[in-house]
This record gives structure tokens, C-alpha cells and sequence, in this order.
């Protein structure tokens, strides 16, 4: 897909958000939200460092999900930025987040808005600091009539209750409203660095358990997985 997508003389340039990549019930790769995409009549200079970039976030994507199959030179590429890369994260990107965030109050958050981006950092880390809580993870999930609402995952002891949380919200952090949802598990999945698998969580909240499946990578990941997913809390969309 992103070959076509050269081909026809266009760069994506925002392929680093796993959101903008969709597969299709075909099997086949699509791509969305061509918001930042360029076109070129030829392939100047310019057009080959942005898709070099394409690639370059494409082999993020494979690094995390197939990491076995990395090749010499997709590693390579895959720490090699472009002197354009690396500008934009210096300045351009602090711009754009102090003209999107601080003037217009604009949070670019993958659908997840405002309250995902403001308020599921502070939740998290206040979650964490309390007794028996190991690590804690704040995703979005849609609620019956499609509300953005926030499902906090919180990796503890069984001797944790809910209720111990949701104190321990409303002592700490008065102005900020508690997610929706609260589940507890004694292990939470984990990506091959150690870090939590929000993109996985994600789809739990969600009810998204086919596609969850698909992205559990050995015996013991898919035993945490199960009971996870045997005590999830949100059911909204099975009404």
C-alpha cells in the first residue's frame, strides 16, 4: 500500500500513528487521514526524505508487532532519522503543540480528545501512587450513545478494591472526574521493552476481542490476556 502511495508521487507523513493503517476484511493494507499528505510531480529531493519517513514509521509499526522478522537494514533504517525528522521534533513539533495546545486548545490525542489527554496522565500516576498498585493505564472507550469516556486498567494485588481507587481519585484529584470504568488485574501485557500494551487494553475496553487475538504473541501473554478479558467491566455496546 505504501508503495502504490509513492508511486502515484504522494507521502503520507503521518504514518507513525498506528490508527492511520486499517486492514480490511479483505486482509489487504489501507491507509487514512491524509490530513498532512503532499504531492509531488516528481521525486525531488524533498519527496524522498518524506518517504523515507513513511517507511521509516512503517518499520515502527513492524518493530513492535513483528519484531522477529526485522531485517538488517529495517534496523538500520529503523534508527536512522532524517535530518527533517529530527528538526521537526527539536522545533517544528513544539510549535505546533504550543499554537494546537496552548492557543487554540486543540488536542490532537487519535480520537481520544481533551479529557483522554489532559486528565488519563494525571489519573494514571495518581492511581500508582497508592499501596498494592504496581502500574496502572488510562485508555479511551466509546459508552452507549458514543461518549468518550476513560477505562483505567490497574495492575496490583487481589487484596485492591475499586472502591480503595476511586477514594484515592477523589482525595488527590478533586477537579479531574474519575474514568468510567476500573478493573484490576494481577498482570496486565506487556510489550517486549516491559511497557504496558495499551494498544491491546485499548481494544479490551472496547470489546474488540478478535482483533485482541490476533496480537497476543505467545502461551503466557495469551493466559494474561484471558483474564483480563474475563473480567472486563464496560458491556455498553452488547446492548
Amino acid at each position: 500500500a505504501l508503495r502504490k502511495l509513492h508511486r502515484a508521487g504522494i507521502c503520507h507523513n503521518d504514518l507513525s500513528k498506528q490508527q492511520n493503517w486499517l486492514r480490511g476484511r479483505d486482509g489487504r493494507a489501507y491507509l487514512t487521514d491524509f490530513q498532512l499528505a503532499s504531492s509531488f510531480s516528481r521525486r525531488s529531493r524533498l519527496f524522498r526524505l518524506l518517504a523515507y519517513e513513511d517507511l521509516r514509521h512503517l518499520l515502527k509499526h513492524k518493530h513492535r508487532y513483528l519484531l522477529e522478522e526485522m531485517t538488517p537494514a529495517e534496523w538500520k533504517m529503523r534508527a536512522r532519522k532524517t535530518p527533517l525528522s529530527s528538526w521537526w521534533l527539536l522545533t517544528g513539533k513544539k510549535i505546533y503543540h504550543l499554537a494546537t495546545r496552548g492557543i487554540l486548545g486543540f488536542v490532537d490525542q487519535e480520537g481520544g480528545g481533551t479529557r483522554l489527554a489532559h486528565d488519563g496522565p494525571r489519573i494514571a500516576e495518581c492511581l500508582k501512587r497508592y499501596p498494592g498498585v504496581q502500574d496502572a493505564a488510562v485508555v479511551l472507550f466509546y459508552d452507549r450513545g458514543g461518549k468518550h469516556s476513560l477505562y483505567a486498567f490497574v495492575e496490583g494485588t487481589e487484596v485492591l478494591s475499586e472502591r480503595e481507587l476511586r477514594e484515592q481519585l477523589a482525595r488527590n484529584l478533586r477537579k479531574v472526574p474519575p474514568p468510567e470504568q476500573i478493573q484490576i488485574s494481577t498482570a496486565l501485557p506487556r510489550g517486549q521493552g516491559g511497557a504496558i500494551r495499551t494498544e491491546m487494553l485499548q481494544m479490551i475496553a472496547s470489546n474488540q476481542l478478535d482483533q485482541v487475538e490476533q496480537l497476543t504473541r505467545n502461551d503466557e501473554e495469551r493466559g494474561i490476556v484471558a483474564r483480563v478479558v474475563a473480567e472486563r467491566r464496560n458491556f455498553a455496546d452488547k446492548f
